[in-house]
């Protein structure tokens, strides 16, 4: 398994895909810090999970997806490797890159957060809490990694990327604070936040008088269905897609 994984991570180690990792959480730090620096923790978490991390998963995995198709899978099939490892091998770069952009955006809100002066009180994050919501993020987002490299292989890039993050934000924004949210698997993310880094889907401080604000979303009660919910989603996913990824050898 670690010579298809390093295969695969070779494949991607000096092409835009390895740039990606980095300029999406450095966008994120510089378009908060031009901004809204005065909230700067709070809104590096939600336009993170908002709009950046979304669209990175979706154009990072129909990148790794396409490499291949290119060329019709052709330079894959043609040689005597287990597909299955390969396809898998493409979810763990896929995650490996996710964890790496996640810890660099982490470290922004950390680092930079507590050298800002002038933040408002509302706008600071504690570091655990800022430790378990990116966590709690990569494990809530791995879903859509199978998911987003099965769909780019199939209809191909730009469908793909317009379908993952179309259906992230009406989740996010529409289904995240309904008791729906558990049927919605793209709400969960969002819905998590507001306990653990204590924002609101609407970038709003979950404190009282923020609009949408109620106090049971700070039930940290949320927090171990998500995870379970969406780790078992991956899994699925996962098994499915290499099924489908070895099924491509009989054609």
């Amino acid at each position: 398994m670690e010579a298809y994984f390093k295969s695969e991570y070779l494949k991607i180690k000096h092409t835009f895909i390895g740039k990606l990792i980095f300029l999406a959480p450095i966008f994120t730090i510089l378009c908060t810090l031009a901004l809204e620096p005065t909230y700067f923790q709070i809104n590096m978490y939600n336009w993170w999970y908002s709009m950046l991390l979304p669209g990175m998963v979706s154009l990072l995995c129909t990148l790794v997806a396409v490499k291949d198709n290119k060329m019709k899978n052709m330079a894959v099939l043609s040689l005597p490797v287990d597909l299955k490892k390969v396809w898998i091998s493409k979810i763990l770069v896929c995650m490996l890159m996710i964890v790496i952009a996640s810890i660099i955006h982490l470290f922004g809100v950390v680092v930079i957060g507590n050298v800002l002066p002038f933040q408002n009180p509302e706008g600071r994050i504690p570091i655990t809490s800022s430790a378990l919501g990116s966590l709690v993020l990569i494990i809530t987002f791995l879903w859509q990694v199978p998911l987003c490299l099965f769909l780019g292989s199939k209809v191909g890039m730009f469908p793909t990327i317009l379908i993952n993050i179309v259906a992230y934000e009406l989740g996010a924004v529409i289904f995240s604070l309904k008791k729906v949210l558990w049927l919605i698997p793209y709400a969960i993310p969002a819905r998590l936040m507001c306990p653990i880094v204590k924002i609101l889907p609407n970038g709003l401080p979950a404190v009282p008088g923020s609009k949408r604000f109620e106090p049971e979303l700070l039930s940290h009660s949320v927090i171990l269905p998500g995870i379970i919910i969406t780790l078992v989603l991956f899994v699925i996913l996962t098994i499915l897609t290499a099924k489908w990824y070895e099924g491509q050898e009989a054609k």
